[in-house]
């Protein structure tokens, strides 16, 4: 695995709430200090560009981890157990350099529940009800005898500290790895229509007193998906899981019951009956209000609070404060064949003429997993309603369940948290300098509260080699400008090590 410690660094540095700084001017005494306003000309010309780039450097990280636990899940439950070591290298490296991330651990299953009747192996979605409905799991159902849960909570605290951990809540001799691996041993018993999107969403926003103090408001906040299906999540009063529905919805099994009112091909839900091969164009069903065609929430349920601020319905009061990871199957390729439903877990299925819901096994329509290893141990069906979730938030990864190696993933999500903070947007097309560069000119200045005192340093364009940092560079758009104006320039900041705390960048451009 890679080690990003600066990168985990950077995950770390969010927009802190709106302040006022003044800014010192080129030339001027160290003592002196100009109060926030118009921008002044500097020489840059009429019309310069002002930028404010606050940034509070934290050491808070949430991690809420949705662990599928339907049956079959067993070994893709160890590999992320085995792998947690490595998803906490970078925290591990930051200490190593006197950087001390204050860490929450949470886990929560795939078990929401079956709609209004509830289903073989499923109870009912009812409000009392329903599964796990996003509880923070202490101890998983299959933890091994004698595992105990972290003291005073559902989930891990462990801050980092010089010698190992200045503060935690594990209980007694239990280490962090070994108190994860009993939180997520969540067991294959769980209901097999997974609401994988919903239990996140219920984990996150409702005040499950199981759930008190694991969310805080100034930290980041990671959610890692685990599943080998796609998302199932519907509405408490829905009948689509309804086993007596059999002849409205098919036979009662992931495929006809979940999949096939859950995602679209080619702009219409997929047959009851053989594709003929791959399908194509397949993305979430719409069910915006519960008027359909699909039968599942709308995804967009989901992507608004994660990507809406929480003025406005979000999780976080900034939406890159959110990374999502999925470990999940590719959306494709989504095929449907006639085959026997009673598989081998994790082994091709078995083909069959023609439908037949009561011959023993039944013959069935299902959906052909789109991934697995030569064991068969590793498999999964296509994401489409997961991964349309985890691709709308501005830091997001997704890596395949059938990789043995799960950190790749895990790695990328701090690197696009990381490039992700600190972005300040030129709201000006800038002229290039023939060789890829961008022609403009900034006085750039951090300013710092040290204990009520505010210091002022002037701050270095970056040379090529970043050798000066902290510094500073402006370069072509990337994702956070460019949704702002498809011609904004992003200037981005290299400190070097860790970001200061509580300061602000104050710049001042011109376009040569």
């Amino acid at each position: 695995m890679r080690r990003h410690p600066l990168l985990l660094a950077a995950i770390l540095a969010a927009p802190a709430c709106d302040r006022t700084y003044g800014t010192s001017l080129p030339g001027d005494p160290g003592d002196a200090f100009v109060e926030a306003g118009a921008p002044p000309d500097l020489a840059l010309g009429a019309h310069p560009m002002s930028l404010s780039i606050p940034v509070d450097y934290r050491d808070q990280l949430d991690v809420l981890f949705l662990i599928d636990n339907s049956i079959g899940m067993e070994a893709m439950q160890q590999a992320l157990t085995n792998q947690l070591s490595l998803f906490l290298e970078g925290a591990s490296d930051l200490a190593d350099q006197g950087s001390y991330v204050d860490l929450h651990l949470g886990v929560v299953t795939s078990d929401f529940g079956a709609g209004a009747t509830g289903a073989p192996g499923c109870t009912p979605s009812s409000l009392d009800g329903g599964g796990d409905r996003g509880r923070l799991q202490a101890v998983g159902r299959k933890a091994p005898p004698g595992c105990m849960p972290p003291k005073g909570a559902n989930f891990i605290q462990y801050k980092y500290g010089p010698n190992g951990p200045s503060a935690s809540n594990l209980p007694g001799s239990q280490g962090l790895q070994q108190t994860f691996a009993c939180m997520s041993a969540v067991g294959t018993s769980g209901c097999g229509f997974e609401h994988q999107l919903e239990s996140v969403f219920a984990a996150l926003r409702n005040n499950y007193p199981e759930n008190a103090g694991f969310l805080r408001d100034r930290a980041a906040l990671a959610v890692v998906l685990l599943t080998n299906e796609d998302d199932a999540s519907a509405p408490p009063d829905t009948d689509v899981f309804d086993q007596r529905k059999s002849g409205q919805y098919g036979y009662e099994h992931s495929y006809s019951r979940q999949t096939r009112f859950g995602v679209m091909c080619g702009g219409k839900l997929p047959p009851y009956g053989p594709s003929g091969g791959p399908l194509a164009s397949c993305v979430p069903a719409p069910n915006p209000s519960g008027a359909g065609p699909g039968k599942l929430y709308d995804v967009s349920r989901y992507i608004e609070f994660f990507t809406r601020p929480k003025l406005e319905g979000g999780v976080k009061e900034d939406p890159r404060d959110v990374a999502l990871i999925a470990i999940d199957a590719p959306e494709a390729p989504f095929e449907v064949i006639l085959a026997h439903w009673a598989p081998v877990v994790g082994q091709p299925y078995e083909g069959c003429g023609a439908i037949n819901e009561r011959s023993n096994p039944p013959c069935v329509p299902v959906l052909q997993h789109s991934c697995r290893d030569e064991s068969g141990l590793l498999f999964g069906d296509p994401a489409v309603r997961i991964n349309a979730v985890v691709r709308a938030a501005s830091t997001h990864a997704i890596g395949s369940i059938c990789e043995a190696d799960y950190t790749p993933p895990l790695s990328a999500a701090f690197d696009t948290l990381a490039w992700n903070q600190g972005v300040g947007c030129l709201p000006r097309k800038l002229p290039a300098d023939g060789s890829g560069g961008l022609l403009v000119r900034c006085a750039v200045t951090e300013v710092q509260d040290r204990a009520g005192v505010m210091t002022k340093t002037q701050l270095p364009e970056c040379q090529s080699d970043h050798g000066n940092a902290p510094c500073w560079e402006v370069r072509t758009p990337t994702d956070a400008c460019r949704s702002r104006s498809p011609d904004a320039a992003a200037m981005t900041l290299d400190w070097g090590g860790q970001p200061p705390s509580r300061a602000t960048i104050e710049a001042i451009c011109q376009a040569e």
